[in-house]
């Protein structure tokens, strides 16, 4: 039996044990009726008639009596995890996969230059799984296609956060395909509270500084909350596991194509560090042309390792440069939020309310000092003083490698400022009967600025002529009055690793140009439900609840001037955009008690797009077959349109991405500009969700929750990936290069995948709660088995069956595999033990997320005979297993204060180590043990 059999199995024995020692449902992931540790039954009788539970727009509590399954975290078991922020939560809910933002992952993309955080249930999409605030829409944030969870409102605001695990598109619309994320804030403080947090971690740390105040009387009540967070950087030289050699095949030292034969200064043979450079010319020179490496590379201290051609010893082949020390794990940033809800009751019965949110973040992000330079090469002329080779060279690299740049430039800085806005006006009250209304319109906007540095290749190829510097009078269309090359104000650059001692500090000017991005996303919307009972049939009543939304949908991406022209070196040709869109939609949702104890709900959602508009049912049914056992099970179709982007005809996005051109030897591996196209003949994808579980109640404080899940894709919208286009045509109209066959930049588009993503599980969730004399103990476990998670690649050939694989256990960054592909661990849980003395709390919590198969850069086999998985992918990812303790102390007069102290990883454990990124962000962190302390006080 393999390893990884011992270990499932062990997970297993130790899940059976907590279900037969609990035989209850999380503590962590509280239903929403559940009294929280400690907390009195009247207060939370209390919140249990204030509380819709999210998935429905009728009055359902109880998950006992929900037909859709609900994880619930409460703000009591929110500060038990010890993250100061929403993003980090995503770690706790094991149902949470892949998640995308804030982390470097060069291998799946995602901001890394700023704090953001996405959810993604089930590992079908962040775009998958809507993100609510208080119930209502939040616009993504601009620049990422997902809600940044880090910017919704301060932690210190949070009531509660609830997760629909079945899908909702019957009830909140498309992008409800994989469930709900619903962040609820406290509406009903009173008071003041503040808490400040310090995380320390090797090499880095964080603030969390809040604050919040509830004031109102019979009629009025507002509550205010603000928020100060600070997260340090982390490079990857500060850890073992990301510290490695990453090789690009365009760094500096660079190579250089000879368009002559190369002679001595004064005649004769080139010879440089002991090698002829001339006789190697002569014997190895096609069409007059040779290229060579140069003639430092693999020197101490340019982190760069020779890597020569077949039987070279010298000049022939490539220079390695290794990025990795010099690009981060994370970002610095800082942010500032500050949420508000206020209610005025007008008049009995009849409410209104706001809500007003503001989120501001400046981020750092320390990168490798320049970028690798895709956008045709530049030459250096024989004229150059730098030039030792006595003829023109076409130089290929970058402008700056690890050793920097005179005047104390080393690293690139890129300078992220998000700005974000969320404001809600509406009423809620009482009409005829048992008949209630809401109605509300918001404006959500998310704007973000990215400040980057590229090398502009007009300005590197004036610096090799000789009119370099900031103040050489050199124009657009050439050399102004008075600029002579390599005189006064005008500087030569040289390109080789031996001249880099020698250069003019104020030659940056020609290496790096400031470029910046500027992203905006806006959502308007109006909404109204009313619900009461339509009839009473047979002594139950038939409730219901009907409604509508218009929402107007804006994003807009704009670009400084050298992005534009596509002059830059890296980055890549863009183009503005601005698109609009209207969604229209209408709901409807029933319940009825057929016979006592079962409940049969049923919604169904309109929605109209304009060019597309569909219907989404949905069919529920609950039976409290006894006061202790509920069954339940549910059905539903859900819709998604492509994005505003998406099913445009423009060039959307342009990015960067590792690309091996299989054209060259020896192997080039490098970044390259991915352009990202529109596809204007894309379809909705729909998916099919079916779930059925129990819910069992065997004794006071103990519950036992057991889901199978399965989702299944038609048509799915899949993004190409960019390796697999290369590979199916490395000369095709999607590959650019440049005149000497190197590859600048790789077109690819979304497709309607012929079928999509099936995944399936089971859910398992269990608490139990007893005394053992004056100590109140929890026992509790959240755990995901993941049985099925088929990925569809599409057709390579036309017209040809699609090919599917089943991903569970593997990473699924095979060379073919979509970029909505998440890496599938088979086990994920979360599980813990609470003890409460007192004024004493301890809590421990393990956290284990199964290890899997490494196939990054793996090519599947799409022959059509044998496995589509070969036998090469055997590489493991190992477990990702840590433990997690915290102390907590409440003191003073009414306990008003409190001190927390713990520790995230307490046995610093290191994450498996992955290929490409050094570890693997959906199954693990890089940080190590996190040593953390919390003061509070509350008036």
């Amino acid at each position: 039996m393999s390893t990884s059999s011992h270990a499932g199995l062990r997970l297993a024995g130790i899940s059976a044990l907590a279900l037969i020692a609990a035989s209850a449902a999380p503590a962590f992931a509280q239903s929403a009726d559940q009294p929280a540790a400690g907390e009195p039954a009247a207060d939370a009788l209390q919140k249990s008639e204030e509380i819709v539970v999210t998935g429905t727009y009728l009055g359902n509590i109880r998950q006992e009596d929900r037909a859709s399954p609900v994880l619930a975290v409460d703000a009591k078991a929110l500060q038990r995890t010890g993250v100061t922020s929403l993003g980090d939560l995503t770690r706790f809910i094991p149902q949470n996969v892949g998640s995308a933002g804030g982390m470097q992952d060069l291998a799946k993309g995602g901001a890394d230059t700023r704090d953001t955080r996405s959810v993604n249930l089930r590992g079908l999409g962040s775009g998958s799984t809507l993100v609510l605030l208080n119930n209502r829409r939040v616009t993504p944030q601009g620049g990422d296609d997902f809600v940044n969870l880090n910017s919704l409102t301060p932690d210190i605001a949070i009531n509660r956060v609830e997760t629909v695990l079945d899908g909702a598109s019957s009830t909140y619309g498309a992008d409800a395909v994989a469930g709900v994320f619903n962040v609820i804030t406290n509406t009903k403080f009173e008071g003041a509270k503040i808490t400040a947090q310090y995380t320390g971690i090797d090499k880095s740390h964080s603030w969390n500084v809040q604050a919040m105040v509830g004031i109102g009387n019979d009629t009025f009540h507002s509550v205010t909350s603000a928020s100060y967070r600070f997260t340090d950087n982390l490079q990857n030289d500060d850890r073992e596991v990301t510290n490695f050699f990453n090789p690009s095949g365009a760094g500096f030292p660079g190579r250089f194509t000879l368009l002559g034969r190369p002679t001595a200064a004064g005649g004769g043979n080139l010879v440089i560090n002991g090698n002829d450079y001339t006789a190697l010319f002569d014997t190895k020179a096609v069409g007059g042309r040779l290229t060579v490496v140069d003639p430092n590379c693999g020197k101490a201290g340019t982190n760069s390792v020779y890597v020569p051609a077949t039987g070279a010893t010298f000049g022939l082949g490539n220079c390695a440069y290794n990025f990795q020390p010099k690009n981060p794990i994370r970002p610095e940033s800082r942010s500032i939020n500050v949420h508000n809800d206020t209610t005025i009751e007008i008049a009995p019965d009849q409410t209104i309310f706001a809500e007003i949110s503001y989120y501001h973040q400046d981020s750092k992000r320390y990168g490798v000092p320049s970028y690798a330079q895709n956008a045709g090469n530049a030459t250096m002329p024989s004229s150059n003083p730098f030039n030792p080779f006595g003829v023109g060279a076409v130089f290929f690299g970058r402008a700056i490698g690890e050793e920097g740049f005179p005047g104390g430039y080393d690293y690139r800085v890129m300078r992220d400022t998000v700005d974000q806005q969320h404001y809600v006006v509406g009423a809620r009250g009482k009409l005829l009967a048992d008949w209630k209304y809401t109605a509300n319109v918001s404006y959500s906007a998310s704007h973000t600025i990215a400040r980057d540095k590229d090398t502009d290749m007009n300005l590197f190829q004036a610096a090799l002529n000789g009119f370099g510097g900031p103040n050489c009078n050199y124009l657009f269309n050439g050399a102004g009055a008075g600029a002579v090359a390599g005189k006064g104000n005008c500087l030569y650059y040289g390109p080789l690793q031996s001249d880099l001692s020698k250069l003019d500090p104020s030659l940056i000017h020609n290496l790096q140009t400031d470029v910046y991005f500027d992203y905006k996303r806006e959502y308007y919307l109006a909404e109204a439900v009313v619900n009461g009972t339509l009839a009473t049939i047979n002594g139950h009543d038939l409730a219901v609840a009907v409604g509508g939304q218009y929402r107007r949908e804006k994003s807009s991406s704009h670009y400084s001037d050298l992005l534009l022209n596509g002059f830059a070196g890296f980055l890549g040709k863009r183009l503005n955009t601005n698109f609009t869109r209207t969604v229209k939609s209408a709901f409807v949702e029933a319940n009825y008690e057929v016979l006592d104890g079962l409940n049969v709900n049923v919604a169904a959602r309109y929605e109209d797009y304009g060019g597309f508009n569909t219907t989404t049912p949905k069919a529920a049914v609950n039976w409290r077959v006894i006061d202790q056992l509920s069954l339940r099970g549910s059905i539903s179709r859900a819709f998604q349109a492509p994005t505003i982007a998406n099913g445009s005809t423009a060039l959307i996005s342009t990015g960067v991405g590792s690309v091996t051109d299989p054209t060259k030897t020896p192997v080039d591996t490098t970044f390259r500009t991915i352009q990202t196209f529109g596809n204007p003949n894309l379809k909705p994808q729909t998916a099919d969700v079916f779930n059925i579980g129990a819910t069992v109640l065997p004794m006071s404080r103990a519950r036992l929750s057991l889901d199978y899940w399965h989702y299944k894709y038609n048509n799915q919208i899949q993004l190409q990936s960019a390796q697999a286009v290369v590979n199916a045509s490395p000369n095709g109209a999607a590959v650019i290069r440049d005149s000497s066959g190197n590859i600048q930049a790789v077109q690819v588009t979304s497709f309607n995948a012929p079928s999509g993503t099936a995944t399936s599980g089971l859910d398992f969730a269990a608490s139990i709660g007893f005394d053992l004399g004056p100590v109140a103990v929890t026992l509790r476990d959240n755990l995901t088995y993941l049985l099925k998670y088929d990925i569809d690649i599409g057709s390579t050939t036309p017209g040809a069956k699609s090919i599917v694989y089943n991903g569970v256990g593997f990473r699924n960054q095979f060379v073919q595999s979509p970029l909505s592909a998440a890496a599938a661990p088979r086990w994920r849980s979360v599980a813990g033990l609470d003890l409460e003395y007192g004024r004493h709390t301890l809590s421990g919590t393990w956290r284990y997320t199964s290890g899997v198969v490494d196939d990054q850069a793996i090519a599947l086999n799409t022959s059509g005979s044998g496995s589509v998985i070969p036998a090469t992918a055997t590489t493991k990812i190992k477990a990702f297993s840590v433990f997690d303790l915290q102390y907590g102390l409440r003191f003073g007069v009414d306990d008003r204060f409190d001190l927390t102290v713990g520790v995230i990883n307490v046995f610093n454990t290191a994450p498996g180590f992955a290929r490409f990124n050094g570890y693997l962000p959906s199954i693990a962190d890089p940080f190590g043990r996190q040593v953390y302390a919390r003061v509070g006080a509350r008036f």
